[in-house]
């Protein structure tokens, strides 16, 4: 039942992902802020949490980050080329991936900082 949140999100992203770029803004202002960019970050941030949430391991907090990790990038990646094998309105977009990654890592940084903390707080 714990995987059910991550499981919805990554729907909610592979939907907002795969929807026709017609119906997204398309204003300057989007553009000039890379609005786009920071929606990529927020929404994998967004998942990193829920899966970090959901997998339950105590043997190692280092295996935990990198698999997660790496297993948001690559979902991230196989959205990019679902984008664009799938849509005739989106590309493929490094930057994208670039975002998704920053977005990964950001809470990947914070949770494994976080234990740090508690680790040192029990010594």
């Amino acid at each position: 039942m714990r995987w059910l949140l991550p499981i919805i999100w990554m729907g909610i992203i592979v939907y907002l992902s795969l929807m026709p770029a017609s119906d997204l803004p398309n204003h300057d202002l989007f553009r000039l802020l890379f609005v786009d960019k920071w929606i990529h970050a927020f929404l994998f941030f967004i998942l990193a949490l829920l899966l970090f949430y959901s997998w339950e391991i105590n043997e190692s907090y280092l295996l935990k980050a990198v698999v997660l990790s790496f297993t948001c990038i690559l979902f991230g990646i196989s959205i990019e080329v679902m984008q664009n094998e799938f849509t005739t309105t989106r590309k493929f977009e490094w930057l994208d991936i670039v975002s998704d990654s920053v977005g990964t890592l950001a809470y990947v940084a914070i949770w494994l900082r976080r234990r740090s903390i508690d680790f040192l707080k029990k010594s």
